[in-house]
């Protein structure tokens, strides 16, 4: 069973937030990556069924506005069979206030995923910290890392505004607890501006890393990471606001 994937034709690209593009920049073509969010409900693409590694949501967790109680709310697609591709339940996440049920219910779907014959990595945290309690964060990580079965990596989503952090307390947290960093260069559907000069910072956070790039967004060509041993490739978020009809 292939999954759906939501793109933009030609026609929505004009509706696209209006970046600067010159000779040193490029849109990003999907086309040209293996690795991706997946944040809703998709339909088969070309490079959805060359891709190697798929980031897929799963719910989201955040304080009930009535009881004040953590709840973990499922979101996103069902269980798929995709058992060639490599795998990470994503969780969008709202507070560190997490009581014992979140991870049961995160470890139960992990085991869904892998009773359909999936090549689970483990999970991913998408949850954006500002900077200044970004230790407070790591202290989270810290716990969840050591009630996460070790068979299964620690992946979060991080800003760019985190590659100023010098504080050697929180990124040695950082460093003991996650599996890598999957920096978000975009805010919504359109690139951040001046993102080149937050990344250019990044190998002093002595993080694995991946770099998030958005679907249709501007990228700068000279930019090259390989050089770096932290650096391991490229995720593409994937938009959804039209269906690409097949």
């Amino acid at each position: 069973m292939m999954p759906y994937i939501f793109s933009y034709i030609a026609l929505v690209m004009l509706l696209l937030p209006i970046q600067k593009i010159d000779a040193a920049t490029t849109r990003v073509d999907a086309n040209q990556y293996s690795s991706f969010w997946i944040w809703g409900r998709i339909q088969s693409a070309p490079y959805l069924q060359q891709a190697k590694e798929l980031y897929i949501l799963q719910g989201e967790i955040r304080l009930n506005n009535t009881s004040k109680q953590s709840a973990l709310i499922p979101q996103s697609v069902g269980v798929l069979k995709i058992p060639h591709q490599k795998v990470w339940l994503v969780y969008r996440n709202h507070h560190l206030q997490w009581n014992n049920q979140e991870l049961a219910h995160i470890l139960k779907r992990i085991q869904s995923w892998e009773n359909a014959g999936n090549n689970i990595q483990g999970i991913q945290i998408d949850f954006d910290a500002q900077t200044k309690n970004l230790n407070e964060y790591a202290i989270f990580l810290q716990k969840l890392r050591s009630q996460l079965p070790k068979k299964y990596k620690l992946s979060i989503t991080g800003l760019l505004d985190w590659t100023n952090v010098q504080n050697q307390e929180t990124l040695n947290l950082l460093r003991q607890n996650i599996d890598e960093l999957a920096i978000q260069s975009y805010q919504g559907s359109t690139t951040i501006p001046n993102y080149q000069n937050y990344l250019k910072k990044i190998s002093a956070m002595k993080l694995p890393y991946k770099i998030g790039i958005v679907q249709h967004g501007i990228w700068d060509k000279s930019l090259n990471f390989n050089s770096d041993p932290n650096f391991k490739g490229y995720i593409v978020f994937l938009l959804r606001n039209e269906l690409l009809n097949k």
